[in-house]
């Protein structure tokens, strides 16, 4: 890899970091607390038709902060227009949300099926690893052409051309 691309990601990941920490700051300072109390004025209804109970202190809430990363890689994905940038956050969060309501009732609906044991956990964790991993897939969607560009091999052939044979 020459200079150029060298120096081009290390921009990058100093921008990223740049934007990280006072965001990760804000977020558990400010953002986390008023973002649990959001998604249990949601589910509060629903878990009461539920017949289910919140039970505080699980694996989730200190997990939200999966937010974070995903807008700072939104903000400094290079090639992006404005527009795309802010259609992605919207959407993204929106999907992140989405999910995060539906990752509280499974847990507590595994614990109120299993209690707070190992089995529990068993069945948790897997849920766990996709809520770390959905922000950076959903940033892969809306980075793709940045990423096509930065490893060409992600291309997709044009039409009307046949992939290298190889």
């Amino acid at each position: 890899m020459s200079a150029g691309p060298l120096r081009r990601l290390a921009v990058l990941l100093l921008l990223f970091f740049a934007l990280t920490l006072p965001l990760t700051w804000w977020w558990i300072a400010w953002g986390q607390d008023r973002y649990v109390a959001l998604l249990f004025a949601i589910l509060d209804p629903v878990y009461e038709a539920l017949g289910l109970r919140h039970h505080r202190g699980g694996p989730v809430a200190p997990r939200l902060i999966s937010v974070v990363p995903f807008v700072a890689l939104m903000a400094i994905t290079p090639g992006t227009s404005i527009r795309r940038r802010v259609k992605g956050v919207l959407i993204g969060l929106a999907l992140i949300f989405v999910f995060h309501l539906a990752f509280f009732v499974l847990v507590d609906a595994a614990y109120a099926v299993l209690g707070r044991s190992r089995r529990a956990l068993t069945k948790i964790v897997p849920f766990l690893l996709v809520n770390d991993g959905l922000p950076f897939l959903i940033w892969l969607f809306f980075a793709r052409d940045f990423l096509r560009d930065l490893v060409p091999a992600l291309a997709e052939p044009g039409r009307g051309r046949r992939p290298p044979r190889g």
